[in-house]
């Protein structure tokens, strides 16, 4: 059973965590502008490498932004509990 302060401290982690994904997706948008405009200083019409790069981070951003935003949590307190149970089994 979840005590208040149980709930506030998984809160706090979520609010985080959100906020830490979203600065990081900030972050690769700026990166990706970058490259873009790189690109067409150098080699405007030429072959469109920064679609790559813009495509690996549009993927870990999907990836990561699941579980982020997900309404139930990736870790239960099950799995928790489960892998207490190991770790004591194993000592």
């Amino acid at each position: 059973m979840s005590t208040s302060n149980d709930d506030y401290q998984l809160a706090r982690r979520r609010v985080i965590a959100k906020t830490v994904y979203k600065s990081v997706v900030a972050l690769w948008a700026v990166l990706g502008l970058t490259q873009v405009t790189i690109w067409y200083l150098t080699t405007p019409g030429g072959y469109f490498w920064p679609a790559w790069p813009i495509a690996a981070s549009v993927i870990a951003a999907i990836a990561w932004g699941i579980p982020t935003y997900a309404r139930r949590p990736v870790i239960s307190e099950s799995h928790i509990q489960a892998e207490l149970s190991r770790m004591r089994a194993d000592n």
